[in-house]
């Protein structure tokens, strides 16, 4: 409810105020005197609008006006009076009475201008609650960026990684702390206020301004770019590999680019290390693994040779001298034809690929196995057939594709096992399935099936180049290969041919 303070000298007056303002609902104080109206007011008693007369003992309605404007109180103030004069109302007007009304009041007339006061009040009120709140909620903002630029200003200068933004014209507006290390720059000033291009080399600038220039161009706030080893100029006119994280953003209407830049020089170095140490590891392994594969068939031919080329040798023992020599040089030769696989480019191969029949194919390799007694234990179960099934490849590749995948369905049946062979041709693809009854793979083998020199075998029985060379083989021929295997379950190798293009 709307207090209303009503200030006469005369009871009268008073009385007949608050007889017509408490009718409309309104709560009504009285006061005898302005001084008392000061006194109340400045104790905090809460008002909404003060009607007072002009003329009073002691202290005036204007110097009581004049005590409300002064303090700057959202309080209107409805000046009446019996002797209305130009010097009066100049007076209310110069300290922003509310309204200034001649006796006697009519009623209906102060009831208005009393409804108009606190309208005014009520607009005022909330005016300035709106005011503060903003205030007060851009004080909290001011603080939060303040503590933000505080953090970021921290975080920025504690990070190894150069932190350097651009201007839409490729000047450096800013940079950490790390910048001025990571450049070797001696004041901020040789790097702040410089274009961009003072940070690469001069073979290189094309390169990445073309790179860069297409972060510029992106839709803004949405455009990152990602740069690996780039070659970044120091002050000192030494190189250094990087990589970059370029990223662009709108402030206050202008572009600007922050390119987050890190040092990898060492990480280099490192990774050389470490390949260098994995090489000379696992060469370590490979010439052990080589060395006794080359050792068993040289120690069997020495053996077989010297047995038959004593005067009491007999025709048998010559014969098998002779099969032995065949097997161990055939197998040495399967093993220089792997080792010399890993040198072959891709270009290579397929410059030698044509039109092949790939039964035709596989019917070659078996006839070498069997004249070299290879498999002799294992039993090969094909149908024969006389249809063309076309591949495009180069047959000498074809023959070490399919021997490695026969000799270790071979290996993994104890060379007493089934290998079956198949082939059929779609509206797509030809086909080459070869499966055998073996060990089978476990899911941890077949991971690293491809690996080089990754073998399941003891030393001496295997290098571990043989599948490889067929991932080689059939990556380079655009082949793909389905391998299912499961221990104890066999394997099953799944080669699909491409389709040979219409000439």
């Amino acid at each position: 409810m709307d207090k209303i303070l009503i200030v006469d000298d005369e009871e009268d007056i008073r009385v007949a105020l608050k007889r017509v303002l408490s009718r409309e609902g309104y709560q009504i104080e009285l006061a005898e005197s302005a001084s008392e109206a000061i006194q109340r007011i400045s104790s905090g008693e809460p008002f909404s609008v003060v009607i007072s007369d002009i003329l009073m003992s002691g202290m005036s309605g204007i110097d009581f006006t004049k005590f409300i404007a002064e303090k700057q109180i959202n309080l209107p103030v409805i000046l009446i009076t019996g002797n209305p004069n130009l010097s009066s109302a100049e007076s209310a007007i110069r300290y922003h009475a509310f309204e200034y009304i001649s006796k006697p009041v009519d009623r209906t007339q102060i009831l208005s201008v009393v409804k108009r006061a606190l309208e005014v009040k009520n607009q005022k009120d909330s005016d300035l609650e709106k005011l503060m709140l903003s205030e007060k909620l851009e004080k909290a903002l001011r603080t939060q960026n303040l503590d933000l630029n505080r953090q970021n200003a921290a975080i920025l200068n504690a990070t190894s990684d150069a932190v350097i933004t651009i201007d839409s014209k490729l000047t450096i507006v800013s940079a950490n702390k790390a910048s001025f290390e990571m450049f070797r720059f001696h004041t901020p000033l040789d790097l702040i206020g410089q274009s961009v291009h003072l940070l690469f080399t001069e073979n290189k600038m094309q390169k990445y301004m073309a790179q860069v220039s297409k972060v510029l161009s992106e839709e803004e706030n949405k455009s990152t770019l990602q740069l690996s080893d780039v070659t970044l100029l120091r002050s000192d006119l030494t190189t250094f590999l990087a990589d970059i994280a370029i990223c662009s953003y709108s402030l206050d209407g202008d572009t600007y680019y922050t390119g987050v830049i890190r040092d990898v020089t060492q990480k280099k170095v490192m990774v050389e290390q470490l390949i260098h140490s994995e090489r000379r590891a696992f060469l370590s392994v490979v010439a052990a693994s080589i060395g006794h594969e080359i050792n068993n068939s040289l120690t069997a031919i020495q053996g077989f040779v010297e047995m038959a080329s004593r005067e009491n040798a007999d025709t048998m023992l010559k014969d098998r001298a002779l099969k032995v020599t065949l097997n161990q040089t055939e197998k040495l030769r399967a093993l220089t034809s792997n080792l010399l696989q890993l040198g072959k480019s891709l270009k290579s191969n397929n410059e030698q690929s044509k039109t092949l029949n790939l039964n035709k194919e596989i019917s070659a390799v078996l006839q070498v196995f069997k004249e070299t007694a290879k498999l002799k234990y294992c039993h090969i179960k094909r149908e024969e057939t006389s249809e063309e099934i076309p591949i495009q490849m180069n047959s000498d590749q074809f023959a070490l594709l399919l021997s490695n995948i026969l000799l270790n369905a071979a290996d993994a049946t104890n060379n007493i096992g089934t290998i079956e062979i198949s082939t059929y041709q779609d509206k797509r693809y030809s086909h080459l399935i070869v499966s055998d009854d073996g060990e089978g793979m476990s899911p941890e083998t077949l991971d690293k099936i491809y690996e080089p020199y990754f073998t399941t075998k003891e030393l001496g029985k295997g290098t571990g180049l043989g599948m490889f060379v067929v991932k080689q083989i059939v990556d380079n021929f655009d082949i793909q290969l389905e391998i299912l295997s499961s221990p104890g379950q066999g394997s099953k190798f799944h080669f699909i041919f491409p389709k040979l293009l219409e000439t």
